[in-house]
């Protein structure tokens, strides 16, 4: 499916957007097509209250409005972006004198913020030959129903949105119709004012002005964000005519007419309607794949816009609560963030603590409990925490770096090393587990163990010299603070710099991690290797003496007869094999080497 800028792009357009906030930012997909995408939001990494991750309406305004005096040698389509009425409600004067730091006061300002756009675009000519569509993307529940804001129910006031189209020369101003219209249907009216020829799922509204449509067209919506964020059903919501139908765990049905605010549920006394818009529905849900991991930075500027939550995978609906029933928990996820923001630790971990108690799998709870009881300084109970949500989810990664990073400031070396490499193993995107192990440090650039994930991220990636960095300076942090080297750490070590061609340096990296972990036979199969390479027949035999002495165990005879077989030793690797199977016969891994060997 081609975006709509693409389409215009190809048709000879100029392509240009400019947002407001970081819902909007470019690497979601939504810039495709676009020639120029501003969502250059200043935004400090250490500290987000509340509304940092958006900018005023004026200042995107003027990036648009620069953009357009450059390019109106041509035609263009312009995407124009603003975020005023969003919590926090802070509307500049008069709007705030006149409606105080409120919903109408934000939407007062928007209003403002348009009309001087389009003032602008009548003082530059364009206005009477442009078609420009205003629209909203959502309402506000304002707790109409038990929501303060937006994504979770699927009431009229969530759904129903302005939505206004202007044809050149205003031709049929001042028409309204009656016939309900989608959002989808913008994608429809442009492709067709435009005679572009693009199969799409909505209906032209230059046909809805002609009375080309019926009035009898079903509307449909849906939400998963309930279901993905916080663990409750998703919901979906088909509108005909003047009834509305929820599809939910408790189901709802609503005559629009003569309830506008969808206060009385009428489904028990017109289940023959229920049936019928029950049954419709059920073409329009197709179901949802589980959303993609965030990364932390743009997790915690999402959570600055009040879009939180867990990423719960579900695979079945079925016996999951209402959302209705449990809307009091969203303000609290809400009020909860708001304290660690503000460095309520306290009061955060109080409210973190209640909801994870009614609701075990909301995993972004986990993350940020385990933030303020680090904050809080009990550490013990922040890894507790960091566990319980790797439960919910294997694949944490920023957990699983903070519960590297808490145990090695316990002096836990063996936890250290096992997180930062579990973390590794399950994120192989390296970009993605590279900007986690970053996050995880925040202000703190001296955590050895995220040091050393970023240094392996490096050296998977086959950017030796830039992993070897990372690991002497993990070294050097631990040497400075008269702590042992991480487990594992001296081996990354020596392995990157026999990657360099650095043989002597890397024997003694992989020495001095045998020196202190003599059990770990990962650094003697490498060192086995260099001494092969050199021809250091003589100790490499020692070497495997030495390790099976050190630890006369299955993973030992195992890397030994490995470690043969890949320099060609066949007979060596079979040996070793059957020398470890006469301690233990029952090994399927020994006995699997040892029939290859035959």
């Amino acid at each position: 499916m081609k975006t709509i800028a693409e389409l215009m792009k190809r048709k000879g357009y100029a392509t240009g957007g400019a947002v407001s906030a970081i819902v909007l930012r470019g690497e979601t997909g939504i810039k495709r097509g676009f020639d120029f995408w501003d969502d250059d939001i200043d935004i400090d990494p250490n500290f987000l209250s509340m509304g940092r991750a958006q900018r005023k309406g004026d200042e995107t305004r003027e990036i648009a409005e620069r953009w357009i005096s450059g390019h109106q040698s041509k035609p263009f389509f312009f995407f124009f972006h603003i975020y005023e009425p969003h919590t926090p409600y802070d509307p500049p004067d008069p709007f705030r004198s006149k409606y105080g730091a409120t919903y109408d006061g934000d939407v007062a300002a928007a209003d403002a913020v348009v009309g001087r756009f389009l003032d602008f675009l009548r003082q530059q000519g364009i206005y009477d030959r442009a078609t420009i569509v205003f629209f909203s993307d959502h309402g506000e529940g304002l707790g109409e129903h038990g929501e303060d804001e937006h994504g979770i129910l699927l009431n009229r006031e969530d759904l129903q949105v302005p939505l206004m189209l202007k044809l050149p020369k205003s031709k049929q101003h001042g028409k309204q119709v009656a016939t309900p219209v989608q959002l989808v249907d913008i994608f429809a009216t442009l492709v067709d004012a435009f005679g572009i020829a693009q199969k799409n799922d909505g209906n032209s509204l230059l046909a809805v002005l002609d009375g080309k449509v019926g009035a009898d067209r079903p509307i449909y919506a849906e939400t998963y964000y309930p279901r993905f964020h916080f663990g409750w059903s998703d919901l979906h919501s088909l509108v005909s005519g003047m009834n509305h139908y929820i599809q939910a765990p408790k189901p709802e049905l609503y005559d629009m007419a003569a309830d506008p605010g969808e206060m009385r549920n009428i489904l028990q006394a017109n289940r023959r309607t229920y049936v019928a818009m029950r049954e419709r529905i059920v073409p329009f849900v197709k179901g949802a794949e589980s959303p993609k991991a965030v990364d932390p930075e743009q997790a915690r500027q999402l959570a600055a816009l009040g879009y939180v939550g867990s990423t719960v995978s579900t695979t079945s609906a079925a016996s999951l609560p209402d959302p209705k029933d449990h809307i009091s928990s969203a303000g609290d996820i809400k009020q909860g963030f708001r304290d660690f923001q503000e460095q309520r630790y306290e009061a955060a971990a109080q409210i973190f603590g209640k909801l994870l108690r009614q609701n075990p799998n909301m995993l972004d709870i986990w993350t940020m409990q385990t933030r303020v009881l680090d904050k809080l300084g009990r550490r013990e109970e922040a890894i507790d925490a960091a566990k319980q949500g790797m439960r919910v989810s294997p694949t944490a990664t920023q957990l699983a770096i903070a519960v590297a990073n808490m145990s090695l400031e316990l002096n836990r070396l063996d936890d250290a090393q096992s997180y930062a490499r579990l973390a590794l193993k399950d994120r192989k995107d390296f970009a993605r587990a590279k900007q986690e192990a970053e996050a995880s440090m925040g202000a703190h650039r001296d955590r050895p163990a995220a040091i050393m994930l970023l240094g392996e991220i490096a050296k998977e990636e086959g950017k030796i010299e830039e992993a070897l960095r990372s690991f002497d300076q993990a070294a050097a942090i631990l040497e400075k603070k008269h702590r042992p080297a991480i487990p594992g750490l001296n081996f990354q070590r020596g392995d990157a710099l026999a990657r360099m061609g650095q043989a002597a340096q890397a024997e003694a990296a992989f020495q001095k991690e045998i020196e202190l972990y003599p059990s770990d036979p990962q650094p003697y199969k490498n060192l086995i290797l260099l001494y092969v390479t050199q021809g250091k027949n003589d100790a490499a035999t020692r070497l495997i003496f030495s390790l099976e002495k050190a630890n006369p165990a299955p993973p030992s005879y195992i890397a030994i007869s490995e470690t043969l077989k890949i320099i060609g030793d066949r007979n060596g690797a079979r040996f070793w094999a059957a020398r470890g199977l006469r301690r233990f016969p029952l090994d399927r891994q020994l006995q699997g080497i040892w029939s290859a060997t035959k």
